[in-house]
């Protein structure tokens, strides 16, 4: 147990939980004091570097989309052991989102509920602080982004893309009325294919989990592999995998919302695998949704993952989480090392 787990986090829980997540932002933008402590919090996390669609990364442990929605904190998220961070989601205009109350936790299960449907300030309040990245943090970053036409996206990403090392498309929130166009594969084949005649840099879709409300974590991946074909018959070079699990939940104004956290980490295997399989050996394969350790990263690399993103485990477990899982993969990479044959 670490001193998050046995002092920070009990006082952390104490509030709701969308006022303990801005708690956690206004924490983290003191950058001067992160950027001390991330000399201990990351001390050996970038002894394994990995490779997301050309672009090179410390290590293959990234901060996911959603929790840092108007990229205020990347510096921040970089300096305590992240090997990348992913900024967003960003949406061409101001959001307030859905109504509260919008965020959930279940505790016992490691997981939490939203229903946040992108709130945020927009595209211009993201361009500002993207482009205050230094340039060593623009080559760690990358931001999600998302519209319900195609043109909202076309501006995010020709706006957003020069201060970033690639864009992740983000079609599969199950919150954001609108997005489930692009779960279509030849409206989503039409967006990508636009979007990555213009790109200078990698495009990357994030994929839906698959299953419908309360059902299974995972269905039927047959709808999932054929909108990964179409992202990349399109052109993208990365795909991630995968959103939240779409859930009922009394809690929440609107009464469902996205499962997120542990009960997900055997779908996000699956389906990895799955992933994997269906699409060409050059492009990446980001695993989100349950990891939780240094065990679960390694278990989705080895199912083809290129890297993995985390975001639930990241609020239970604190800052010590992404050095903790990077300085496992390291060990892991030595050990194997040291034991093949010379």
């Amino acid at each position: 147990m670490g001193l998050y787990s046995t002092l920070g986090r009990p006082l952390v829980f104490r509030l709701p939980a969308e006022a303990s997540h801005g708690l956690a932002i206004t924490s983290l933008r003191a950058g001067p004091f992160w950027q001390l402590a991330g000399g201990l919090l990351a001390a050996g996390a970038s002894r394994r570097p990995a490779d997301i669609c050309g672009v090179s990364v410390p290590n293959a442990v990234g901060i996911a989309a959603g929790f840092d929605k108007d990229c205020r904190v990347v510096g921040s998220l970089l300096s305590i052991g992240f090997g990348f961070a992913v900024a967003g989601t960003v949406t061409r205009s101001p959001r307030s989102g859905n109504p509260r109350p919008r965020l959930a936790r279940n505790v016992r299960a490691r997981a939490l509920v939203n229903s946040l449907g992108f709130p945020g300030r927009g595209l211009d309040a993201a361009e500002r602080r993207l482009h205050n990245l230094s340039p060593e943090q623009r080559a760690r970053t990358f931001v999600s982004i998302a519209g319900t036409v195609d043109d909202e996206v076309a501006e995010c990403h020709a706006r957003l893309e020069p201060f970033v090392s690639g864009i992740e498309v983000n079609i599969s929130s199950p919150n954001t009325a609108g997005l489930r166009v692009y779960q279509e594969p030849v409206r989503l084949r039409t967006l990508i294919a636009g979007l990555a005649a213009a790109a200078k840099k990698p495009l990357l879709v994030k994929l839906p989990r698959g299953g419908s409300i309360d059902g299974p974590a995972l269905v039927d991946a047959t709808e999932v592999l054929a909108l990964a074909r179409a992202a990349v018959d399109a052109g993208a070079r990365g795909l991630i995998v995968a959103n939240t699990r779409p859930v009922s939940d009394a809690r929440l104004a609107v009464g469902r919302g996205g499962l997120s956290g542990a009960p997900l980490f055997d779908s996000t295997l699956r389906l990895v695998e799955a992933v994997r399989r269906a699409v060409p050996a050059g492009v990446s394969v980001v695993g989100c949704g349950g990891v939780f350790s240094g065990r679960d990263a390694a278990r989705l690399i080895d199912a083809g993952a290129s890297a993995v993103q985390l975001y639930t485990a990241f609020v239970y477990d604190g800052p010590g989480l992404p050095g903790r899982i990077a300085r496992h993969l390291a060990r892991r990479t030595l050990s194997r090392a040291a034991a093949a044959p010379s």
